[in-house]
């Protein structure tokens, strides 16, 4: 009998401590929807979608997001298999969960989309690359295209930059941009983009986002853009140290 009760009582806090840690993660992850409230859902099909949360709806313990596509096209469907991922914490820490859409909400011509919040979420690393943003004067180029965009960001395989006015060719987080000219006043490139990321930012920005992992770069130039954010991370904690120390 001793033994089945000790056996109870270690099942009971296993579970009592599985519970808190259930808890404890939901509240991070609400933590982090009001610190930065875009997400990206990955669909079933592999698709990308990056969106915004608008309000958690707690009598149903759901997540009502907003459709961002310029088309306004239904990309997701009700009971779709979808993978919510939050933005990056200062930790470079993410918050996912594994879910379906419950129900489609249309709000005065807006798309939202209800989606069930589980109770065991995840929590993992996103990054670990330093990224510096870019400020200098920049230009992107890629082969065969009209387009042409500004660097925002960059790090040793990854680069964001952004395209005035909507990105009107075929693209998604399976496509390669080839033969890439990224051209920095401290810097030049050549290479393809692994795109892994692409948004529409509508009136009154009107422009495009396309993030992606660098691929192909030369030796040398692997070595100088190593080189270049070494620098430029050495200098932000030189800076970070100053403001706290005085």
């Amino acid at each position: 009998m001793a033994l089945f009760d000790f056996l109870n009582l270690k099942a009971f806090h296993k579970e009592r401590a599985q519970e808190v840690m259930e808890k404890l993660l939901k509240d991070e992850f609400i933590y982090q929807l009001k610190q930065d409230n875009t997400l990206t859902i990955q669909s079933s099909s592999g698709e990308n979608i990056v969106t915004n949360a608008v309000t958690m709806d707690k009598k149903h313990n759901s997540l009502i997001v907003a459709e961002k596509s310029p088309d306004g096209v239904l990309i997701l469907e009700r009971n779709d298999p979808v993978t919510v991922i939050t933005q990056a914490n200062k930790n470079h820490e993410v918050y996912m969960f594994h879910s379906k859409v419950r129900n489609i909400i249309l709000d005065s011509g807006d798309i939202l989309y209800e989606i069930i919040i589980p109770k065991r979420l995840e929590k993992g690393q996103r990054r670990k690359d330093f990224r510096v943003n870019v400020d200098s004067p920049s230009n992107i180029k890629i082969s065969n295209s009209v387009y042409q965009g500004q660097v925002s960001n960059l790090s040793t395989n990854g680069v964001l930059f952004t395209v005035d006015g909507y990105w009107p060719e075929p693209i998604d987080g399976s496509d390669a941009l080839v033969k890439c000219n990224i051209d920095m006043d401290f810097i030049q490139l050549d290479c393809n983009i692994q795109v892994r990321y692409i948004n529409f930012e509508p009136y009154p920005g009107r422009r495009t986002f396309i993030g992606g992992r660098l691929q192909n770069l030369l030796p040398q130039q692997q070595h100088h853009l190593e080189h270049y954010l070494t620098a430029q991370q050495r200098i932000q904690q030189r800076n970070k140290a100053e403001l706290k120390y005085g």
